[in-house]
């Protein structure tokens, strides 16, 4: 029997209240934790029984703030943590600045003891640096997904929203959180639990794990050529590996001379320069948010050299990428 389908299994014959701990890194997403801790809350409403408890853990049972501000007393610290059937660690873009040989032994040890463990958003890097996700698929915000793969080759990292591999749960963040423990609560109390919750949230569709991560391009550019948005997904799932342009216009049955005229009247610019300017704010959003080198960078953005990728970058935003993470890591220290 699957690893994943017994403990689930074993979850949901319990007597007792399923006990979830909540483990919060300074500067966790509050949505995150919300969408996971209020999903609880409105299964025991709906059951009119406690069908779930909570208690939230900390390194050191210390005061933990969010990345917005409020923040939850801790009801304990690791060392003393109550025995819990889940543990679900959430943490933000600052998730480095918590690394604790301590808790990565913590989790070590209680998946051990039969613990099931879930991560929502960065905190899948915990998981991962505990050794705990090797050989396992995971679910990586895609604003992650390039440094977590690089860091973590030997990790099954996916750009799913959500992911289950035996006693592990991987939420990429955000609202999709919610589906993650309305999967959770569906095996453990069914799925017509699931579903009522669902409703109270007006929350119109459970998501599947294999649901893609980002807005469409129809709803992000707001275009309706069901061929343009088509390439668009292409450029956005190639811009390690470029395709030609004459290659995608191609593959949407179009001339070159169509798909040119396709993307101005659409978007106001060439196919080329389109394609690019994604390759740019990719390059971007990983010089802000990951330690990877210029070169590493240049060679996931599809450029055969650091020089290359240099050129393109400073001509896009008149800056080159050292001088973007050297102003990054300024606005850090002025707490920005």
């Amino acid at each position: 029997m699957p690893e994943q389908t017994y403990s689930l299994k074993q979850l949901a014959q319990s007597r007792r209240p399923i006990r979830i701990g909540f483990y919060l890194v300074p500067d966790f997403p509050l949505m995150t934790f919300a969408a996971a801790l209020d999903s609880l809350r409105q299964g025991n409403r709906l059951t009119k029984r406690k069908a779930f408890e909570w208690v939230v853990l900390s390194a050191d049972g210390a005061h933990v703030k969010s990345s917005s501000g409020l923040g939850f007393d801790a009801d304990a610290p690791i060392a003393r943590a109550p025995r819990c059937d889940i543990i679900i660690l959430c943490a933000g873009i600052n998730y480095a600045d918590a690394y604790d040989t301590n808790v990565f032994a913590w989790l070590r040890r209680i998946y051990s003891e039969g613990c099931v463990l879930g991560a929502v958003s960065t905190a899948v890097f915990f998981l991962a640096k505990a050794g705990l996700l090797e050989g396992r698929r995971c679910a990586v915000h895609w604003e992650s997904l390039a440094s977590f793969r690089s860091e973590f080759p030997n990790c099954l990292a996916t750009d799913d929203i959500f992911a289950i591999d035996g006693r592990f749960l991987t939420s990429s963040g955000g609202t999709v959180t919610l589906d993650m423990m309305l999967y959770l609560i569906a095996a453990v109390e069914g799925r017509e639990l699931a579903s009522l919750i669902s409703d109270q949230f007006n929350h119109a569709r459970i998501r599947r794990q294999d649901d893609v991560q980002r807005m469409s391009p129809e709803d992000r550019f707001g275009i309706k050529n069901t061929k343009l948005a088509f390439v668009i997904r292409r450029m956005e799932g190639s811009l390690g590996e470029p395709v030609e342009i004459s290659d995608l216009a191609d593959s949407v049955a179009l001339s070159l001379r169509q798909l040119e005229r396709l993307f101005h009247s659409n978007l106001g610019k060439s196919p080329s320069k389109f394609y690019i300017e994604l390759r740019m704010q990719r390059a971007r959003e990983l010089l802000v948010y990951t330690e990877l080198a210029i070169s590493q960078i240049a060679e996931i953005c599809g450029y055969q050299s650091a020089s290359h990728f240099s050129r393109f970058y400073r001509e896009r935003f008149r800056e080159s990428p050292a001088a973007t993470r050297k102003e990054e890591k300024r606005r850090e220290m002025l707490g920005a």
